[in-house]
């Protein structure tokens, strides 16, 4: 009892030896910092109104947006921009185009553009207008007459006879193969119809040498009359022989 009564007195000395002590506190000295003025006088920046002006003017620095209205132009192409998008995805599976892919891919609407056009003047070039005009009134008046008028109530030799004083042998070229087709017309080998086309009176002629040679001849038309290939006395005269020996089998 009493060693246990020991140990307790023992303890609690320790406890108040080991106990916190009284610190003194140090003062540490006050720094005062003095505020620094900038007297250095104050001089306006100026502005150049004319350049400015200039700067406003361009379309770079104009950063208004203005809605696009609304129409039926716009509206077709924000759906024209719809389809392609739309294809463009469908291609790429989600993709996005890089490299020279991605540089044809945004070409592509433009290179499309450019065949349509190259097209339409393509078939507009191959429009029968009735050849060059010539320079003598009833030429002129012959060159607007349509085939059906030619081959039904023209003279089709007196045609030939005046496109060759004029020396335009591309147009005596156009009323030979008239003529030709008046005289199958005549003999009742073809059955001549506006609406027909050449290839129509090809399969319509029984005999085959007639066949052949019509097909020859209907080949030299369309390359000198559509292809507007421009024929010399020479080219004329081998087309002539071919034509002349043609029509006097009939």
């Amino acid at each position: 009892m009493r060693k246990f009564l020991f140990l307790i007195f023992i303890f609690l000395t320790l406890q108040s030896i080991a106990g916190p002590q009284d610190s003194v506190a140090v003062e540490q000295p006050k720094i005062v910092q003095e505020v620094q003025y900038d007297k250095t006088p104050a001089t306006p920046l100026k502005f150049d109104t004319d350049q400015i002006k200039n700067y406003t003017a361009q379309e770079e620095f104009d950063y208004v947006e203005e809605e696009a209205p609304d129409n039926i132009w716009t509206r077709f192409k924000a759906w024209i921009n719809d389809i392609w998008s739309q294809f463009i995805n469908w291609i790429l599976q989600g993709e996005e185009a890089t490299g020279f892919f991605g540089f044809l891919v945004r070409a592509l609407p433009y290179l499309l553009i450019a065949g349509v056009v190259a097209l339409l003047v393509w078939l507009f070039m191959k429009v029968d207008l009735g050849g060059s005009p010539l320079k003598g009134p009833d030429l002129n008046k012959v060159i607007l007459t349509d085939e059906q008028e030619i081959i039904e109530n023209q003279n089709i030799d007196e045609l030939i006879e005046a496109a060759l004083r004029e020396k335009n042998y591309r147009l005596a070229v156009r009323f030979y193969y008239l003529l030709l087709l008046q005289k199958l017309a005549q003999k009742e080998l073809i059955d001549w119809e506006v609406q027909k086309t050449n290839a129509d009176y090809v399969y319509e002629l029984k005999d085959a040498g007639l066949r052949s040679t019509f097909t020859r001849l209907t080949r030299v038309y369309d390359f000198i009359w559509y292809g507007n290939f421009e024929v010399n006395e020479t080219d004329f005269a081998k087309a002539e022989t071919e034509f002349k020996k043609s029509i006097n089998t009939l």
